[in-house]
């Protein structure tokens, strides 16, 4: 685990370099826990008035919360009058305004403003995670543990897909020819596959299908990281390919596989009840949605209807939209791709 050198000073003047290192840390520590924000109005602030000088007084004036933000821009308001930022300095990270000139005593100096709390998305997330595992139950029940058997332990030699289940929930999925389907794929502990595959109900002479493995972006795919050789699906049954480039290690995490078609051929998968949610999805209905069959389950992967003649996959996964581009799409039932974790 890395740490910066901090060390111990000694009887030395504090230099404001000393003071930015630690305010850069913080920064880091704020970016990692993703802090969350809370606006407030009409906060009263405190007037520094125990100085020697006394024209000094009343100036300097703190509110009670610090770690205000720039954006949105405080308001400073004087006998709730909105006070112009000429006549003030404002120190948001500090909760404070320095007024160039000296205020009445009776004045009543308030701020409305945005300030970091002490809540943190990233745990929130965190607390959530563990509370549904621990609801799930701790396996030790020969695979009847719920979530943490099914979701979390991912057996050397077995395949995973889309979802939470196991085996396809259904057959018969017809898949349009010159089509990747791609779909969102959760690891919860580091994990190395070798191959991917897919059961296929309806073969085609000719057929050929190709798998890969993308990152997550922001609830979407992002970048190829792997993919494998074509297999061969003019006969029915399971098919099964090994990655191009070797044994794919995954660490924890959210990631996108995907398979593409250059026939229309039908594959076995997953149905809406048992698969991953597309977390960048917008509100059924919009026109970046393809639902011409099957709605009202939700979401489940994205379609790239496109001409790929040899089966390779896009390095960066294009955008959804409409027309040539990709699309999210939702169906009462999916051509699954799976892959294993290496034996």
């Amino acid at each position: 685990m890395a740490k910066t050198p901090f060390g111990k000073l000694g009887s030395e003047e504090i230099l404001s370099v000393h003071l930015n290192g630690i305010q850069a840390s913080i920064n880091h520590l704020e970016d990692v826990l993703s802090m969350r924000t809370a606006s407030k109005t009409n906060r009263p602030l405190t007037a520094y008035v125990d100085m020697a000088e006394k024209a000094a007084r009343y100036r300097i004036y703190e509110g009670a919360e610090s770690n205000w933000l720039y954006t949105p821009e405080p308001v400073i308001k004087r006998n709730s009058v909105v006070v112009p930022p000429a006549e003030y300095n404002l120190q948001a990270e500090y909760g404070a305004v320095i007024f160039h000139v000296q205020q009445n005593e009776a004045d009543v100096i308030t701020a409305d403003y945005t300030h970091i709390t002490n809540q943190s998305a990233t745990m929130e997330s965190v607390e959530e995670r563990i509370s549904a595992l621990e609801q799930g139950g701790g396996g030790g029940n020969g695979g009847t543990g719920g979530l943490l058997d099914d979701l979390v332990k991912h057996y050397p030699g077995t395949y995973r897909s889309h979802g939470i289940s196991t085996q396809n929930a259904a057959s018969g999925v017809a898949v349009p020819a010159s089509t990747i389907d791609i779909f969102p794929f959760k690891v919860y502990e580091t994990v190395i596959c070798d191959k991917m595959g897919a059961q296929v109900s309806t073969a085609g002479a000719g057929a050929l299908s190709t798998f890969a493995v993308y990152q997550d972006k922001n609830g979407y795919p992002g970048t190829l990281i792997a993919q494998t050789g074509a297999v061969d699906c003019s006969s029915t049954g399971w098919k099964e390919a090994a990655f191009s480039t070797g044994n794919l290690t995954l660490n924890a995490g959210s990631y996108w596989i995907g398979r593409f078609t250059n026939n229309g051929i039908a594959f076995s998968g997953l149905d809406p009840s048992c698969n991953y949610p597309v977390p960048s999805a917008p509100p059924l209905g919009s026109s970046t949605i393809n639902n011409a069959v099957g709605i009202g389950g939700g979401v489940g992967g994205v379609r790239y209807a496109t001409s790929f003649g040899s089966g390779i996959f896009p390095s960066t996964f294009p955008a959804a939209g409409t027309g040539s581009a990709p699309q999210y799409f939702e169906r009462n039932a999916y051509g699954s791709p799976w892959i294993r974790r290496k034996p």
